[in-house]
Order: structure tokens, then sequence, then C-alpha cells
């Protein structure tokens, strides 16, 4: 567990917007021990992706743009990241991990560093802080990589994990897993039958993002918006829900 699990954020709303920020990067720069390595990374697709709906958590994506994942055959290059927002300067605004994965791994040794000018992102710096490793991302401007990128979405995200569940993930890391996501959903159950929507809510998309195709989070998720008449997300439930049937 490393120092930053501890740190709170101050709930400041970002000058950027991250409700769903994407950055497309062609060229990119390892750097190691604080030098930079002399590889040539150009034509290196990279997509970043950020997510928040109450911008105090953030959800941290990276998708490789050239080519499939050779294990999971998708697009995912680093796995969903959770993290805090613990600094914003003039010119920049950092992002740390929190938490722990199904598997126990600290978010912490992860960050992110989104590099503006003029109110737009120019860089973009992730941060393996438990090897001493930057990668910065510099900007791409193409309208198809962009396109490619806007495609991706929470259900790709969704079909991709229940299609490496069903196909090769452990069963010890699945149980792992459902044991978490069924513990935040009974708390949104709890939640749910004490009529407080916005906790229930709030549990039950917490057991979805460590089990995306969690059925009984999904089914919990549908009865609340369809109590607060969300038809917007209550539609997107739907479609998982019909998707694992």
């Amino acid at each position: 567990m490393g120092l930053f699990d501890f740190l709170k954020s101050d709930n400041n709303k970002p000058s950027i917007d991250l409700t769903d920020f994407k950055f497309l990067s062609d060229d990119h720069t390892r750097i190691e021990n604080g030098r930079p390595t002399n590889a040539n990374n150009k034509g290196a697709w990279r997509g970043i992706r950020v997510k928040t709906s109450d911008n105090s958590t953030f959800y941290v994506t990276m998708y490789n743009m050239n080519e499939n994942h050779p294990v999971w055959g998708d697009n995912i290059q680093m796995a969903e990241k959770r993290m805090k927002l613990v600094a914003e300067q003039n010119d920049k605004i950092i992002l740390r991990g929190f938490g722990t994965d199904a598997m126990g791994a600290s978010f912490a040794d992860y960050g992110l560093t989104l590099h503006k000018s003029n109110s737009n992102v120019n860089k973009v710096t992730l941060h393996m802080h438990d090897r001493n490793i930057d990668i910065a991302y510099e900007k791409a401007e193409n309208k198809k990589q962009s396109e490619t990128l806007n495609q991706f979405s929470d259900f790709d995200n969704f079909k991709n994990f229940t299609h490496k569940w069903n196909t090769s993930m452990p069963m010890q890391e699945k149980m792992q897993i459902a044991m978490q996501s069924d513990a935040l959903n009974n708390k949104g159950a709890h939640a749910y039958n004490d009529d407080d929507y916005q906790n229930a809510i709030k549990y039950f998309e917490q057991a979805l993002t460590l089990m995306p195709n969690n059925d009984d989070a999904l089914k919990n998720l549908k009865l609340c918006y369809s109590e607060i008449g969300n038809q917007t997300k209550l539609n997107e439930v739907v479609k998982r829900l019909n998707y694992l049937s």
C-alpha cells in the first residue's frame, strides 16, 4: 500500500472537463530513472481515456490504436486505473492512483499528468512510480484515428471484459473479483431498501467497475434508474443485460 492510498482529493473541479476525456498520441518517449531512452516510437498510436462522474474519482484507461492485445484480443493496453486529483497548476493536472484492484495490486503505483496550454492538453505523461518509469505521450492530430478512439465506449469495455471472463480469466481471479463485486452489490441493496437511491447507484456502479458482467448489480441498477426516471442510463443497463442473456 502506498502513501497516496490515503490521499484525499479536495473535490475541486479540474479546469478541463474530464467527464469523458480522450487524448490521441502517435509518438511517445519512455523515461527510465530520469533518462529518456533512444527508441523511436513515431507511429505508435495510443489512446488515453479519462472518465469521471463526480470530479472526485477518475478512471484512466489506455488503448493501443495499432493492434489488438496479443492475449485478450482487445485494444486495451492498460486496464482501467482508479485515480484522484492531487494537484493542479497553471500548466498541468496531476492524478494519482488510490486503492487496489481485484488482485490486491495498488493503483498508487500509477499516476497521470495532463500537460496543458491555453486550456488545451498537448501532452500526457503516464507515471509508473513503483518502477520509476514515465512515458510521455505527444498529441497527434488524425481524423481517422480520432474517430476510432471515440468509438471505444463503456459497452465495448463491458463486452471485452465479458469475453475475457468467459474464455481466459483464471478461476481464482474470477472468484476474487466476484466476491468483492458482490460485497459492493450487497451494500447497494441495503441502500436501495432504505430508498437511498443515490448511494445505491454509487455502490452498484462500483460493483460493476470491478465486474462489469455482474448481472445482479446490473438488475439492481436497472431498478434504481427506473425509480428515478433516468431513461438514458436505464437503456444502457438493459443493453448490457440483453447482451448477457
